[in-house]
């Protein structure tokens, strides 16, 4: 392939993000709670402005928080609404839903979000899902009593990443056969799973169907337009290689139209072909390479970097008690006017403090940082 093909893919922050993202668009973000966020497409999303967005994320609301801080989410599909350092519900979110300047939020379960990449990345109808049986998640229906479910009157979808419906549930066909533990010819079974639990009732249950039987849900697929993942190098040809927890990213970056990834660190082809089983995203699904060196920042990314749990907790303490309008002012001054990642990184949070999370490669993170204090 000729070199000219190969660095095709690779921009900026900022063009990625002008060439890929604008108003209204549905975009997933991933890694899991502070652990690889892709912060530097988020952060240059707030310099260029681009709001109504459709947020759909898993795990943490590192991205979510500056996005709805800097006032850009419309819709925000999510699992948990935490933050780190003290915080169990992202303020900034939060004030957003209140006021309404979220209009809609739709919950999923952190194991019924990563089924629903999974049947994304396989061209799945539907994944089947126990774990949210028996929660208010099968009932409560944002986006369907927003009149956002199904097709129109000339027969398209209303939107193309919500599915028709949230979940479906149906009677196992099998009638809890794979169920574990269950009974083998030669002894009792050894796996750990309790999922069988019908094996201990009196009698069936006939909630969801109205039928005695074993209940499964099913989830539909994540279909976004666009992905945004973090890892910590890809190819020139492409190929990605993310190290440590994986969380649902590499299902869902094969989920999507578009996928963006930024990294630490832009490598030849032959780099990652010396070991391909751990390489985990062909070359192909990729639209976009971002290379920027501490870009997850604040979060961390295994074997570069730990997070900076004295941001999170500065953070709490900064926006306490201010107005939304306050916060969108705190995220225009310290996002909004830097020029680009490096302008932030450099000036807003400081090369001392960068290179004291820089990982120990005997741990792949910083055993040295001071946590939870």
């Amino acid at each position: 392939m000729a070199n000219e093909d190969l660095t095709s893919k690779v921009m900026t922050a900022a063009e990625a993000v002008r060439r890929f993202i604008r108003p209204g668009t549905h975009i997933a973000f991933g890694g899991f709670a502070v652990l690889r966020r892709p912060m530097t497409i988020a952060r240059e999303i707030v310099r260029q402005g681009i709001g109504d967005l459709f947020v759909t994320m898993n795990g943490g609301t590192t991205v979510e928080e500056m996005l709805a801080g800097a006032g850009l989410i419309k819709w925000l599909e999510t699992t948990y609404l935490g933050m780190e350092g003290g915080m169990p519900v992202a303020y900034a979110v939060r004030l957003a839903i209140e006021q309404g300047e979220i209009e809609l939020v739709e919950d999923y379960s952190n194991w019924s979000f990563a089924l629903r990449t999974v049947a994304a990345r396989y061209g799945l109808p539907f994944m089947p899902c126990l774990g949210d049986l028996g929660s208010d998640l099968i009932t409560h229906d944002t986006f369907g009593r927003a009149g956002l479910r199904g097709r129109d009157e000339k027969g398209r979808w209303r939107h193309p990443g919500i599915p028709p419906r949230k979940y479906a549930v149906i009677d196992d066909p099998f009638e809890g056969w794979g169920l574990r533990p269950r009974d083998y010819r030669s002894g009792p079974d050894t796996c750990a799973n309790k999922s069988n639990a019908y094996r201990r009732a009196d009698s069936l249950p006939t909630a969801y169907t109205g039928k005695p039987g074993v209940k499964v849900a099913l989830v539909p697929p994540l279909l976004p337009e666009v992905t945004v993942v973090r890892a910590q190098r890809v190819a020139l040809d492409g190929t990605v290689r993310i190290e440590g927890l994986l969380g649902p990213d590499v299902d869902q970056s094969l989920a999507g139209r578009i996928l963006i990834v930024e990294c630490e660190r832009i490598c030849p082809p032959e780099e990652l072909r010396a070991v391909p089983e751990h390489n985990q995203i062909p070359g192909h699904f990729v639209s976009a390479i971002v290379e920027q060196p501490f870009g997850g920042y604040p979060t961390a990314v295994p074997n570069y970097y730990d997070y900076d749990y004295e941001w999170f907790r500065e953070y709490g303490q900064a926006v306490r008690g201010r107005t939304l309008a306050e916060v969108h002012e705190y995220w225009h001054e310290q996002v909004a006017t830097t020029r680009d990642d490096w302008d932030y990184l450099l000036n807003r949070v400081g090369l001392k403090r960068l290179a004291a999370l820089r990982a120990d490669p005997r741990h792949h993170y910083n055993p040295e940082l001071s946590r939870f204090k």
